[in-house]
């Protein structure tokens, strides 16, 4: 079954794992929504449990207690009563039965008229051989994208390409049914020295057909000008209704500068990929394109971004780095109040350094009402709904980032790592994997493989994704305390000290958080000195303390009345 489809009341989403009625959603398990839609392709069916199981975890051997627990989720979500179904009926010795019928799939539904309200847009097809071309056939459809996000009840989905050729070759009409969208945005790029010519196409996903479609030879200085057009062109085809506010910020220019964009345009690229190389090239991207452009707004928020989550990583003293991304980020609100995206950095910062919760919370539901379909916002406020344990709310708000822009490395690992933070180990690892599959260099994969592994007694597996982070040159001091971290839990004691002289050593070089001492003390099982170096990470305000409260590897101390002193420091425990 492609796309959404509807049970009775039910929306279902299955993209997002989603059930929405009477103007509620609720979300489910991945693998439950899999038994959903396996029983939905197969109505007026008994299903068997074998047949189920084989369907849904084909390559893993599981219990019929695992089925058991997803079709209990499932009645859950539909209120559904077991003794008198509704909607799934268990036939003793038999299996399972939908009884609620479908009605309608999403071609069906398509084609029922009226505005179009979601749309997925595409990176365009580079027909040049200048380098420089590639990020415009990236940037120029996250302009779009960021344009059109400002229509109200207007879904936007980005669809990126990967390096597999599968995803190359993947039909865009296919892959937006899949979605659930309504239409797709895809075109091609050309450009040689200063002419660019650009062409696109507004496909209904329903039938195929062109809605909408156009081809602009200008120079790459008129780039702004066919940006604004295409925006307006496609919301005048979705047949949608805006106010005149949403009219004007439909086509806002955050800069008038061709080269300031197409820095920040090379910046995002790197900093999306969350390593040190990454963070550094972006960050040089975005000084340039700040001095291009003083008052580009959109530049300060990145800066911002790029200057305060290695921080998170333990690479950066955060005592140098928050002060400075808090001036860029008020920088970036002062030239425009209403800047989604310098609420949300605003907002990290307030949670990272200043532990200020309820403001943190307050600043990223400004920025997700400025921008709904800003997932970043819902990303990073995921973290935050993780780190004070509302691990329910954080699965929701990371598979909401995720439903925006399904193919970014980043979101995907960042909902493997709210997984893991839920402990749900299973759904963690084959998220992460999906996340590593998408970009192999992305740090936060890793880090968060590792600690699942170890979590699940998998110490060579840890290890091996621990290595994989130091081999990228990220996070390196957390990555080598926490194989210390699993050496000392395996037995391996004087491995594990070992990491604790190579920490002091690289301390003399470059910034080593004290956290990083905790986690080799506490795979000692060195109490004492774990207590110790917390106590030091929070008189330097070291960023990792806003996990103490769901951090695995802080297991060991949570029943020390010191530890919870730290917590209630940090604004964790009352």
């Amino acid at each position: 079954m492609q796309g959404d489809f509807r049970i009775g009341k039910w929306l279902i989403q299955p993209q997002i794992n989603a059930l929405q009625a009477d103007g509620g959603t609720k979300h489910v398990e991945p693998k439950a929504m899999q038994v959903l839609v396996y029983l939905s392709e197969h109505t007026d069916e008994v299903v068997t449990k074998e047949r189920l199981i084989g369907a849904v975890w084909a390559d893993t051997f599981v219990t019929d207690d695992v089925l058991t627990r997803c079709i209990s989720e499932l009645r859950r979500a539909f209120e559904d009563d077991a003794k008198n179904p509704h909607v799934i009926e268990t036939i003793p010795r038999g299996g399972y039965r939908l009884l609620a019928s479908l009605d309608g799939t999403l071609e069906a539904l398509q084609t029922r008229g009226g505005p179009i309200d979601s749309i997925a847009v595409f990176p365009l097809e580079n027909a040049s051989t200048d380098p420089d071309t590639a990020y415009l056939a990236v940037g120029i459809p996250g302009s779009i994208i960021h344009s059109l996000s400002q229509i109200p009840r207007l879904q936007v989905i980005s669809w990126r390409s990967t390096s597999s050729d599968e995803n190359r070759q993947s039909d865009p009409l296919a892959i937006g049914r899949k979605l659930g969208v309504r239409a797709v945005l895809i075109g091609r790029i050309w450009q040689r020295a200063n002419k660019l010519r650009l062409h696109v196409d507004l496909l209904d996903t329903a039938n195929g057909e062109e809605i909408w479609g156009d081809q602009y030879d200008r120079n790459l200085t008129e780039l702004f000008a066919v940006q604004d057009e295409i925006s307006r062109e496609i919301s005048q085809k979705l047949r949608l209704k805006m106010t005149g506010e949403a009219e004007r910020r439909l086509t806002k220019r955050y800069t008038e500068n061709i080269e300031a964009y197409q820095l920040y345009v090379r910046a995002r690229h790197w900093c999306e990929k969350r390593s040190a190389e990454g963070f550094r090239r972006g960050i040089e991207y975005l000084n340039q394109a700040i001095q291009k452009d003083p008052n580009y707004a959109l530049a300060h928020a990145e800066f911002a971004q790029c200057i305060s989550i290695p921080c998170y990583y333990g690479s950066v003293d955060p005592n140098v780095a928050y002060p400075k991304a808090r001036a860029v980020a008020l920088r970036a609100l002062e030239i425009d109040p209403n800047l989604a995206e310098g609420h949300e950095v605003l907002a990290t910062i307030l949670k990272n350094y200043d532990w200020n919760w309820v403001e943190a919370e307050r600043e990223y539901k400004r920025a997700i009402d400025l921008n709904p379909n800003y997932a970043t916002a819902h990303y990073h406020y995921s973290y935050l709904l993780a780190e004070l344990g509302r691990f329910e709310e954080a699965i929701r708000e990371a598979t909401e980032a995720l439903s925006r822009d399904p193919m970014s490395a980043l979101l995907n690992a960042g909902l493997a790592f709210v997984l893991l933070h839920a402990r749900k180990l299973n759904r963690c690892i084959e998220q992460a994997l999906t996340a590593a599959e998408l970009d192999p260099n992305m740090t936060l994969c890793y880090w968060t493989l590792g600690t699942a592994y170890e979590q699940e007694g998998k110490y060579r597996e840890a290890i091996k994704a621990y290595g994989k982070c130091i081999a990228l040159g990220g996070a390196v001091a957390f990555s080598r305390a926490f194989i210390a971290h699993v050496h000392g839990k395996s037995g391996e004691r004087a491995k594990a000290w070992d990491a604790v002289r190579e920490l002091q050593e690289l301390s003399k070089t470059s910034y080593v958080p004290s956290v990083a001492s905790v986690i080799v003390y506490d795979g000692l099982m060195e109490k004492d000195l774990a207590i110790d170096s917390l106590q030091r990470a929070c008189e330097n305000r070291e960023t990792n303390l806003i996990m103490i409260k769901v951090w695995p590897h802080f297991d060991n101390l949570r029943d020390d009345p010191r530890f919870q002193e730290i917590e209630r420091r940090v604004g964790l425990r009352r």
